[in-house]
């Protein structure tokens, strides 16, 4: 109704001659249903963009309706259509009707249908972090206990009640991931029946699951636990005192005669948990984490039908609005593989399957000049680590062993040349497996490894890489797989 009360206000500032909707349902006002279409939904000519494209295409289904409804009174001879023959009228309404059916989708929904696709193309998928839902998770469970406790003391403490009413319906929402407005409208009668009915069936002795209306009709179960069944059972014992009689609805609030406002409980306590991200924790997003989760268990159509059936609604809503794409790793995947083939790298993976190819998705290929000013930084060491001493030029050490060498410097006097002295550190056996075992996909595809790897396998060590620095762990890795091909050519 509002989408039409807007709509019909363009429409009037255009032509004040019309005075209501019925007289501006004539095939003669079609051009300026357009146009009052286009400044409601925020259509820039500039850029040939709606601001509003949902509502620029879905309008022109509430005006059909309004035809259809006008063609009904125009045949019972309602005095709305005053001294209009019916004949005509229901001619003009039809002619209508087919305006909005031929016509509309050239002038409106076509660009409106681009734009749409474009922002959701573009749009980042965002669903609630998994740690935030545990803060919130926690935080609710001890709200609840707070007001209970508090309630219990005085029965007529309204503050508690209501908190208790809105941490309970938090928790409920949170774990059957359904629309606020299904459960902020579920009434009284239909848990009290659903407890006493299925009290006897063991499967509901610690949940019980009372069916609620969703959308389009369908029934919507919502399952409760044993402690939201007593904070609920406290709050049914304390309701005579606290909500109106004629307030019929199971989360009701105390003084107040109509539900709760769902959405906006919920991002109250989401706000108010500490959550990272609060804003990522509302009803909708709940659901595609839900739905998206679901993509790593080996479901079968079955399964999801009844999930989607769960969550109140079709399978093909589930698979095309509310689960991420699956293909999210294998894209990025395909990534990583592009930048490989540019820097001349991919056949190392000649003859594997896209599943068959492992790659740290973690891993930047793209910050080579970030480790280039790192090793800049640090001594700058030999893939091949035989060097000559410089005590007499004549002896020699051969580090075949990928044995470690710490440079030390020695000023003698000012005027003599510096003399360099290196101390063999020779690498242990366990530094070597555990270094052979970690970077074991870098030896097979000859690749040397990043600071933040060799760091990461010192850190996860501590204790046995005191000696070892991120660079000589490089070098160690360069120098293994600089072996493994010299074998191959022999």
């Amino acid at each position: 109704m509002r989408e039409l009360s807007k709509i019909l206000i363009e429409i009037k500032k255009m032509e004040p001659a019309i005075k209501s909707l019925f007289q501006a349902l004539r095939p003669e006002y079609f051009d300026l249903f357009v146009k009052a279409a286009q400044i409601i939904s925020r259509y820039d000519p500039e850029t040939e963009e709606y601001g509003a494209p949902s509502l620029a295409m879905n309008i022109v289904n509430s005006l059909k309706q309004c035809c259809d409804i006008a063609i009904n009174f125009a045949l019972k001879r309602n005095p709305i259509i005053g001294t209009v023959p019916a004949a005509e009228a229901e001619a003009e309404l039809k002619t209508m009707i087919h305006l909005f059916e031929t016509n509309w989708r050239y002038e409106i929904s076509s660009q409106a249908a681009n734009n749409l696709n474009l922002n959701k193309w573009n749009k980042i998928s965002i669903v609630p972090l998994a740690s935030d839902l545990k803060i919130m998770k926690d935080y609710l469970a001890q709200c609840a206990q707070k007001s209970a406790a508090k309630l219990q003391s005085m029965r007529t403490d309204i503050t508690a009640y209501n908190n208790l009413v809105e941490v309970t319906y938090c928790q409920v929402l949170l774990l059957n991931r359904k629309r606020p407005g299904e459960l902020q409208r579920m009434q009284l009668h239909i848990y009290l029946n659903c407890g006493n009915s299925q009290g006897q069936y063991e499967e509901f002795e610690k949940i019980i699951s009372p069916v609620t209306r969703g959308k389009r009709g369908r029934g919507v179960p919502v399952l409760f636990t044993t402690e939201v069944q007593k904070n609920l059972q406290s709050l049914i014992d304390n309701r005579p005192n606290m909500v109106p009689k004629e307030n019929m609805f199971l989360f009701a609030k105390a003084k107040c005669k109509s539900e709760l406002s769902g959405c906006k409980v919920l991002s109250k306590y989401a706000q108010a948990c500490g959550a990272k991200n609060p804003k990522s924790i509302i009803a909708t997003r709940l659901r595609k984490h839900l739905a998206t989760l679901m993509q790593i268990f080996n479901m079968t159509e079955g399964d999801i039908e009844q999930l989607a059936s769960f969550m109140g609604h079709t399978t093909g809503t589930h698979k095309g609005s509310y689960r991420l794409p699956d293909d999210v790793y294998q894209t990025a995947k395909l990534s990583k593989l592009l930048l490989l083939m540019e820097k001349g790298e991919a056949n190392h993976y000649k003859g594997k399957s896209l599943d068959e190819i492992e790659i740290n998705m973690e891993e930047n290929l793209l910050d080579e000049k970030q480790d280039d000013e790192d090793d800049a930084k640090d001594v700058e060491e030999p893939i091949n680590e035989s060097i000559k001493e410089s005590k007499n030029g004549s002896e020699k050490v051969d580090d075949s062993n990928n044995t470690d060498c710490v440079n030390t410097v020695e000023k003698e006097n000012q005027a003599m040349p510096q003399k360099k002295r290196r101390i063999l550190i020779p690498w242990t056996e366990e530094q070597k497996k555990l270094t052979r075992t970690f970077f074991a996909k870098h030896i097979r595809n000859s690749r040397p490894p990043k600071r933040h790897g060799c760091e990461e396998l010192i850190d996860a060590n501590p204790g046995v890489f005191n000696n070892k620095t991120w660079l000589k762990m490089k070098v160690f890795v360069q120098n293994e797989y600089s072996k493994k091909k010299n074998q191959d050519l022999r």
